[in-house]
């Protein structure tokens, strides 16, 4: 059974400022990407097709335009749209920070993650020992993730105790 998710940009665009994109791989064996996503990622970095290929678990996927599909671009950017599209049509998780395209994939039943839910999803696989975690975590912060401080208590609170589960 193949361990596959479908992203969307903004999570991607912090591993890869992170030098992390490899972070993914470690965690599913697929990260599907729609064409709008990997358009969205190549306008912020034109060497982003070759950082892929070398993580070496990241597929682009094209998707065909719905009535779905059409409904969601109007609420979303065209690689939002596109990212829950693909996951509803292949029944797959998603991750995406996006306060906006959280909740409509939340409302379409998608299980949803985040670059925070990530991180803590490394440490808990023991990718990543828990201090390392928090520090990629302030790492996106400081190069412009946001994440509320109530979430970023939380993120710290639950690697904490996946540390002191493994001591």
């Amino acid at each position: 059974m193949m361990n596959l998710i479908v992203s969307d940009t903004t999570t991607l665009i912090i591993l890869e400022r992170l030098d992390a994109l490899s972070l993914l791989c470690s965690l599913f064996d697929q990260i599907l990407i729609p064409q709008a996503v990997q358009d969205e990622l190549r306008e912020g970095n034109s060497e982003i097709d070759e950082l892929m290929q070398l993580a070496g678990c990241y597929n682009v996927v094209s998707v065909n335009t719905s009535k779905r599909l059409l409904e969601l671009s109007q609420w979303l950017d065209k690689g939002e749209a596109q990212a829950i599209e693909l996951a509803l049509t292949r029944q797959l998780p998603l991750i995406i920070d996006e306060r906006k395209g959280r909740k409509i994939a939340r409302q379409k039943n998608l299980s949803v993650i985040g670059l925070a839910g990530l991180i803590v999803l490394a440490a808990k696989r023991q990718y990543k020992t828990p201090k390392a975690a928090l520090e990629l975590l302030d790492r996106a912060i400081l190069s412009g993730f946001h994440l509320s401080k109530k979430l970023y208590e939380q993120v710290k609170k639950a690697l904490l105790d996946i540390e002191n589960e493994v001591i």
